[in-house]
């Protein structure tokens, strides 16, 4: 455990009890990251990012006292986050429906610079991704989560989630290299 983690921990822990201050520090942390992840997520629903934002830290502040492992805080967070957006997608019936298989070729890694112009490219390519491909490539390659972390926080098993990663990947290059969007 690094002195990073167990600061946050504290924080936690502080906020749990009642100081104001140590929640104050949690949402300065956590927030930029959350809104990335909200404002991703919701790409279907226009305008709706700082309300979700409110609502999910008003959930978090509201749960926090029954949190029982500190650690587990941001799983927990970025968990009460997705159930916010999905039930507004299961409110408006949006489509929650995966992409259907895709070839099953490699992806090689590298070390590749975005221009501007290739940043809002993917910014398409991840908005075009169904809701769970697009969720676990946020958690995942954004906000760097283990995939045990992630299962905890879509609620399913490691294997589904690196299934997903896995056609999320294969989708979103099918997608970069179509120029489909």
């Amino acid at each position: 455990m690094n002195i990073e983690s167990l600061y946050e921990q504290t924080l936690v822990v502080r906020s749990q009890i009642g100081d104001t201050e140590a929640f104050a520090e949690l949402f300065s942390i956590y927030n930029p990251r959350m809104a990335a992840f909200v404002e991703r997520m919701t790409r279907g629903l226009p305008d709706q990012v700082v309300d979700f934002l409110q609502e999910i830290w008003i959930l978090i502040f509201h749960q926090l006292p029954r949190l029982r492992d500190p650690a587990l805080f941001r799983s927990w967070a970025f968990r009460i986050a997705r159930d916010r957006i999905f039930r507004e997608y299961r409110k408006r019936r949006l489509n929650l429906i995966s992409l259907h298989e895709i070839d099953d070729s490699s992806i090689q890694a590298s070390d590749i610079s975005f221009s501007r112009d290739e940043k809002e490219q993917m910014d398409r390519c991840l908005t075009a991704l169904s809701v769970e491909h697009r969720e676990v490539l946020l958690l995942r390659f954004f906000e760097d989560l283990s995939y045990e972390e992630i299962g905890r926080i879509t609620g399913v098993t490691v294997g589904t989630v690196r299934s997903r990663v896995h056609y999320a990947k294969q989708a979103l290059k099918k997608l970069w290299q179509g120029k489909l969007i």
